[in-house]
């Protein structure tokens, strides 16, 4: 039975922080950065390389269908499968290759040149399979015994091959790469178990030249976007979107925001839903002078809250209204159930080289003339459209097209 202190060790590729207004993120390590790095350059986006291993000569079509999973813990010792278990005598340690049954079955079927029933494609493996896959394994160790890795030769030696569980008493910390695999139309997944000794050793190791240099990979990244939205307050609606008419003037709720239409003062809130659809992540933000809106200079670091989301308490018929009356007292048109409408002044792409550079007092460019209208949307959705207009000393929205 493991003990705490490997228990704890095994969670290590699950931890999660606190980081502060984007909420909790996975916390990784260099050395998983590292074999991530590692694992995509051997493959494309890290799949299992199946043309170099040979295996598509053998059986044909055999396709990777995703990228490793990197588990920092023994994942998947106990399913039912083909178990092949290595020794590296010259690196004092031990290894395992794990296969699914399904397809185990699938690969010596097209060998043997079967068409197994898909109902029988969990069922154990045969000794012929068992002994066919075997040599096969064997075979392929033979070929790699000439050639030379970032660890030196591929001396690996064949423990046993079998649907015995690998053994990874005295090996300490075990790491877990699974692909997962598609033969012909059958899915399952490949394991390898390698200790995480090993995997440190190979890190040390200088890199093998990759496909793609790291600087390139990092201005990629670099260049994803997210969508941020300009608020400048709400617009509440008692009585539901059919008070809406062209033309009406509605006055800003829930805002500060005084001047004039041509150089709006006050704060306006940047915001987009990163973490998740249920949380809010925004800057603080004022309109600069003369700019019509059109310019947003910082005020604040990036914040985040929760979004709660209330039910809404629709009106019940009375028990004394007339049940086959088709507009009873409960019956409520969609038009009337009251609405808040956020108002935005324009939205803008930050990509995340520049979002992750963002600090107070820079100056942020909405997507939209000075003299482009406003939006009214309702949960990111596009209300209507109108134009800031004074009202006594506070500003307000003209309503100028509807879509509805």
């Amino acid at each position: 039975m493991a003990s705490a202190s490997e228990d704890a060790k095994a969670r290590v590729g699950r931890q999660t922080v606190d980081a502060g207004p984007l909420g909790s993120l996975p916390q990784l390590s260099h050395r998983q950065v590292q074999l991530e790095d590692r694992l995509a350059r051997i493959a494309p986006e890290g799949r299992l390389p199946t043309t170099a291993l040979g295996l598509e000569a053998l059986f044909g079509p055999v396709d990777s269908s995703s990228r490793a999973e990197v588990l920092w813990r023994p994942s998947g010792l106990g399913r039912p499968g083909l178990v092949a278990q290595f020794s590296w005598p010259r690196l004092s340690t031990r290894l395992a290759l794990g296969i699914e049954t399904q397809i185990a079955h699938a690969l010596a079927d097209r060998l043997l040149g079967d068409n197994r029933p898909s109902t029988e494609g969990r069922l154990q493996l045969t000794p012929v399979e068992w002994g066919l896959l075997t040599f096969l394994i064997a075979r392929g160790l033979s070929k790699a015994a000439d050639r030379s890795g970032p660890l030196g030769p591929w001396d690996l030696l064949i423990d046993r091959t079998g649907p015995d569980p690998f053994d990874i008493r005295q090996l300490g910390p075990i790491v877990t790469l699974r692909w997962g695999i598609r033969v012909g139309d059958v899915d399952g997944s490949v394991r390898l178990w390698l200790p995480e000794s090993l995997v440190a050793l190979w890190l040390t190791t200088d890199p093998p030249p990759g496909p793609e240099p790291a600087p390139a990979k990092t201005q990629r990244f670099r260049e994803l976007s997210s969508l941020w939205r300009a608020e400048a307050g709400i617009i509440e609606l008692s009585r539901g979107l059919g008070t809406l008419r062209v033309g009406g003037v509605l006055p800003l709720g829930g805002s500060r925001l005084r001047g004039t239409p041509q150089s709006p003062t006050g704060p306006v809130e940047l915001t987009t839903r990163l973490s998740s659809p249920h949380t809010r992540v925004w800057f603080s933000t004022e309109p600069v002078a003369n700019s019509g809106g059109l310019l947003l200079s910082l005020k604040s670091g990036v914040q985040r809250e929760p979004i709660l989301r209330e039910g809404l308490a629709l009106s019940q018929p009375s028990a004394d209204s007339n049940p086959g009356s088709v507009q009873g007292a409960g019956a409520v048109s969609p038009t009337d159930i009251p609405v808040t409408l956020t108002v935005e002044l324009g939205r803008v792409n930050l990509p995340l080289s520049r979002l992750a550079d963002l600090k107070p007092g820079d100056v942020v460019e909405l997507g939209r003339h000075s003299r482009e209208p406003v939006e009214l949307t309702s949960g990111g959705r596009l209300v209507a459209r109108g134009e800031l207009v004074l009202i006594d000393t506070e500003l307000g929205v003209r309503v100028t097209n509807i879509f509805l």
